[in-house]
């Protein structure tokens, strides 16, 4: 049982000095790497160096942040400015319209100025008659080409003319309560004595139907009539006043099966223009 013992205490005793031998091995280089980094850091500040090389490496990493904050900021900048650039876009493409509706009514104040200017010239000519006045609210093609007229007075009466700012356009060919229907001088019914104004001859100028367009009725192959003569009203008849301009001749053909020419008349009046109508007995 003693050696039992004995055996025992040399087996401990052997242990505690294999185990101190290990521990001092590695305890050794641990002490002497740890004086290696500390004179390098001493003399070439490694530290510095590593955290810097460090720093590097992980700045991708560290910059994550800011990135995503830049990224955002920018999206959000992004659609800001578009948002605002939309805006100013629309504000711009309003004041374009705005600017716009201006032009065009003052165009249209100035055709009316243009318009009652022409008239009142017009007007003149009617020192010692009486005239009127009315304003165009409709004008229709089919089935029968007219203009209605609105009036504000009952002076009015069927034999009168009418003229717009082109001159003579047509005759009253019926009388409302407050409104006066008025067909063009080329409707078909229609027949205006008139003259040619170079050599003075008396003619009948005859609507077509067709606007700015007539014929002169049975004018002879031995008359005297060029492409271009202006024919203006002749006053005979008392229908219609004299030195009216209604046309020039622009086409004048032959016919080898009648002893008449066919001639026609254009006139550049536009039936429908404007919005007002001088009345006034011939």
């Amino acid at each position: 049982m003693f050696g039992g013992e004995h055996k025992q205490t040399d087996i401990a005793q052997s242990a505690i000095f294999t185990t101190g031998s290990m521990r001092a091995s590695r305890l050794y280089p641990a002490i002497l790497f740890t004086l290696l980094i500390m004179y390098g850091d001493y003399s070439f500040e490694l530290s510095t160096k590593i955290r810097i090389v460090s720093s590097y490496i992980f700045s991708p990493f560290t910059q994550i942040e800011y990135l995503a904050k830049d990224t955002v900021n920018s999206f959000s900048s992004y659609f800001s400015s578009q948002k605002k650039l939309s805006e100013e876009i629309n504000m711009l493409r309003n004041l374009v319209r705005d600017l716009e509706n201006q032009n065009l009514v003052l165009k249209n104040t100035k055709t009316s100025l243009n318009e009652l200017e022409q008239l009142f010239d017009l007007s003149k000519s009617f020192q010692e008659k009486e005239i009127f006045f009315g304003k165009i609210i409709d004008f229709k093609k089919f089935p029968k080409e007219f203009i209605s007229v609105e009036i504000r007075t009952n002076n009015i009466t069927k034999d009168m003319i009418a003229f717009n700012a082109f001159g003579l356009i047509g005759v009253i060919d019926e009388l409302l309560s407050n409104s006066i229907k008025i067909i063009p001088l080329h409707d078909a019914s229609l027949k205006v004595p008139a003259k040619n104004s170079r050599t003075l001859e008396n003619v009948i100028l005859v609507g077509t139907g067709e606007p700015r367009r007539f014929q002169i009725e049975e004018f002879k192959k031995n008359g005297d009539i060029q492409k271009g003569d202006e024919i203006v009203s002749s006053g005979l008849g008392g229908r219609f006043p004299e030195g009216f301009s209604l046309g020039r001749v622009s086409e004048i053909e032959e016919n080898d099966q009648s002893n008449f020419l066919s001639i026609t008349v254009e006139n550049t009046f536009d039936f429908s223009f404007g919005s007002k109508v001088l009345f006034t007995k011939p």
